[in-house]
């Protein structure tokens, strides 16, 4: 071999050292195997909530600017859908992916979701219209629960559906916390702790969007998916995990005021600390999610 062959042959290894490499990604980015798709309930929660969706008849959207009395007509007349609601939150729910990129049917089920938590919401409003701040905070703890369970076992957006959800309910929860007796604010907290326990976690919404891409982009695409949207994917999951942990401290947050607002109206005095609060108001005191260390309490 003479000297300029070699050469050659050594710019060519440096030169396709890269490319090599990159088709080895593409080619074995997915082989590990893909854990079998979990079962969906039966029946599925997720199902009535859709359904339910569907069938609110009327526009809640200016829901606030309603009168009591128009408020009370337009709720009666979805009664029906109400009913259905609850009947989905008690049962277990599970989304029903679709693994196709351009799934209609799943962004009309989504549209479905959030029209029924804006009507879930009205009922709220309405509540508080009448005096009723305790029906209100069970209502609006219903709306979270929504929030919750629409998303769970979803990707990305279902998470970020649920999620947006869930503020809903959570910011006109926080703004009743001053009306609600002790009572209602202590079975609140203790509701909401346990819906806040119940959540999927960030890394199992994460888990579920990778086994949903490997079996929608399957083989070669995948990996080519991956490298092609890499940083604008990052960009977007990093942004869905900080509204994920920034609503949960919000709702964390809340479980403390309930429960500090019950401890205050029993004892006629603010907890000392967090401390104080469990177990009679609480079960435990709530983590910081960035830190893993606990909330904090200002009396």
């Amino acid at each position: 071999m003479t000297v300029r062959t070699r050469n050659r042959l050594i710019t060519f290894s440096i030169l396709a050292g890269p490319f090599v490499f990159f088709l080895g990604l593409l080619l074995f980015w997915d082989a590990e195997p893909l854990p079998p798709v979990p079962p969906l309930p039966n029946p599925n929660g997720y199902d009535s909530l859709v359904k339910a969706g569907n069938m609110v008849s009327n526009d809640f959207d200016d829901y606030d600017e309603l009168s009591p009395a128009k408020l009370s007509e337009l709720t009666n007349k979805d009664a029906e859908a109400f009913q259905t609601t609850r009947t989905g939150l008690q049962q277990e729910c599970r989304v029903p992916l679709d693994y196709s990129a351009t799934s209609l049917a799943h962004l009309d089920q989504l549209t479905a979701l959030k029209r029924l938590a804006i009507a879930v919401t009205a009922e709220g409003r309405l509540a508080e219209k009448e005096n009723r701040t305790s029906d209100a905070a069970k209502f609006y703890l219903d709306v979270i629960d929504l929030g919750n369970e629409s998303s769970r076992g979803g990707i990305i957006l279902d998470q970020l559906v649920g999620t947006a959800i869930e503020v809903n309910g959570v910011s006109h929860l926080q703004k009743l916390v001053d009306q609600l007796d002790a009572k209602s604010c202590r079975e609140a907290a203790r509701t909401l702790e346990t819906l806040d326990s119940q959540r999927q976690t960030w890394d199992e919404v994460m888990q579920q969007e990778r086994d949903w891409s490997r079996r929608t982009f399957t083989g070669i695409r995948y990996g080519l998916v991956r490298v092609m949207s890499r940083n604008s994917l990052n960009k977007v999951y990093q942004s869905a995990e900080q509204k994920f942990d920034a609503q949960q401290i919000k709702t964390r947050q809340l479980i403390i005021d309930l429960a500090a607002r019950a401890y205050q109206l029993d004892k006629g005095h603010p907890p000392a600390n967090l401390a104080d609060l469990v177990p009679d108001y609480l079960k435990a005191i709530p983590q910081d999610p960035l830190t893993g260390t606990n909330m904090v309490y200002s009396p």
